[in-house]
């Protein structure tokens, strides 16, 4: 699957991308939301990782624009974060994000969210053409 990564700490991006190749996801990361939104608006991504601690448009706001655009409602979007505040979660909800992780957070668990958000993508895409098919049938 191919994965936007966008976080702002060097090492903590570095990581993260080498992580994500080793269990066999494509990964492009970028250090800045803008840099981050130009390539999504370029190139379709499934899953998107996002910290929500960027400088300048933090992560609920790149979450708000990605949703905005025409494919955003297709993609999976992870927020990351090293505060864990219920608020904080309920505005990344609010923002469009699926799913949440706190900093630090294992192999394993990083894994098992992938996991479940490729399947949810999985499913939401196949939900999406079956709702497809059956309105082009109405059609005719």
């Amino acid at each position: 699957m191919q994965i936007l990564l966008v976080e702002d700490d060097f090492a903590e991006r570095s990581l993260l991308e080498g992580q994500i190749r080793s269990l066999g996801h494509e990964v492009t990361a970028c250090a800045d939301a803008e840099t981050a939104l130009e390539t999504y608006q370029h190139t379709f991504y499934p899953l998107i990782i996002v910290d929500l601690g960027l400088p300048e448009m933090n992560g609920l706001e790149l979450c708000r624009r990605i949703n905005a655009l025409p494919q955003g409602g297709r993609s999976m979007i992870l927020v990351i974060t090293g505060h864990d505040e219920p608020e904080d979660l309920q505005a990344a909800l609010d923002a469009g994000a699926d799913d949440y992780l706190t900093k630090p957070f294992s192999m394993e668990t990083l894994q098992a969210r992938l996991m479940i958000l490729e399947r949810q993508f999985r499913d939401r895409t196949h939900h999406k053409q079956a709702e497809e098919k059956i309105h082009q049938q109405h059609e005719f």
